[in-house]
């Protein structure tokens, strides 16, 4: 199971520093259509992906959540073939922690309209499917190509959450 943990430490160097109240908890992964394909949310205005996924509401389970998140950001209903662990981001810059559930899903039924936030849409998202692999490829390139602090954070989150489905795949323990 994933337990991965990021710091400025990644991204900076020196010693890993841990914040210790986490000031928000989400739930995302990746889904994977009929055609074997995954879905990464494009964020027109930067240019970068992400995997579907946002905050847990009050009460929410974190599998719910993780369902409720990809409905409203690709439209699609989904079911979760298996949890992938959890990955810890503390961001001492800016004092805030967040802590994320993981989860593998494949899409169900047809695509309705996604019902973005205003955020989300301000970041123009849409879904693009590719390979899982070729998922990874375009976080890895957009991890080297950004220069904004919380967003390095995210990307990181993203690539290692594809990164350990992957290696799930290959060894044939998740079967999509």
């Amino acid at each position: 199971m994933l337990k991965a943990v990021i710091t400025d430490a990644d991204f900076y160097g020196g010693e890993p520093k841990l914040l210790t109240d986490i000031s928000r908890y989400g739930s995302r992964g990746i889904i994977i259509n009929n055609s074997g394909m995954a879905g990464m949310v494009l964020m027109s205005a930067n240019g970068f992906y992400k995997l579907p996924g946002g905050g847990i509401d009050l009460g929410e389970k974190e599998s719910d959540a993780f369902i409720r998140e990809v409905m409203e950001e690709t439209g699609y209903g989904c079911r979760i073939i298996a949890p992938l662990g959890t990955v810890e981001e503390h961001k001492n810059k800016t004092g805030f922690s967040h802590f994320s559930y993981a989860f593998i899903g494949k899409t169900e039924g047809e695509c309705r309209k996604a019902s973005l936030s205003q955020t989300d849409k301000l970041l123009d998202f849409s879904v693009s499917w590719m390979p899982i692999k070729d998922a990874a490829a375009v976080m890895t390139k957009s991890l080297q190509m950004c220069g904004e602090y919380k967003m390095k954070f995210m990307l990181l989150r993203d690539k290692l959450i594809l990164d350990y489905a992957i290696e799930l795949i290959d060894k044939g323990e998740i079967v999509i």
